[in-house]
């Protein structure tokens, strides 16, 4: 276990601090809100006034998938990097104290999964934007690697099940 932990500590270095520069920076702080609830909100109520189909479908798998994440993050409780490393480069704290697993990774990815069944000829972009969001978390310091890959793997299970059941 320790391994692991060393492994997901040094990658976490490695992207934000050896990769870090100030157009980054500002570029990722950016970006991270397209992975923000504020974002996601007002993407689902422009696609429920545009298309209810897909507005609702967006609606109802970007609720589950935040319900497991923040259900799992309130029994986890693991510390964000900036907290437990004072080296970590953060200029902005976030307002939830736990890490795993990433919020805006699962809410990203589900939209990209989500809207790549109704746009298929966008679904690689949007997997790639969502990679992106992904990776905006550990680079600004808000993640360690595996909350991310941990809420990949959830968001991607989560989609399935949702598909399996018909359920949106």
């Amino acid at each position: 276990m320790n391994l692991l932990r060393d492994i997901d500590v040094k990658i976490l270095f490695f992207i934000n601090k050896r990769l870090h520069n100030k157009y980054l920076h500002q570029f990722f702080r950016l970006y991270t809100e397209f992975g923000g609830v504020i974002f996601y909100s007002l993407l689902i109520i422009f696609l429920f006034l545009t298309n209810k189909n897909i507005g609702i479908s967006l609606l109802i798998n970007i609720f589950i998938s935040q319900f497991i994440v923040h259900g799992l993050k309130f029994v986890i409780h693991r510390p964000r990097p900036y907290v437990t490393y004072e080296e970590i480069i953060n200029r902005k704290a976030s307002k939830d104290i736990n890490a795993f697993p990433s919020a805006h990774t699962a809410s990203s990815l589900m939209a990209a999964l989500t809207l790549g069944e109704f746009f298929p000829e966008w679904r690689i972009p949007l997997i790639i934007g969502a990679a992106l969001v992904a990776f905006s978390r550990i680079y600004l310091g808000y993640h360690y690697p595996s909350d991310v890959l941990g809420s990949m793997g959830i968001t991607i299970l989560s989609f399935l099940a949702i598909q399996l059941f018909n359920i949106s």
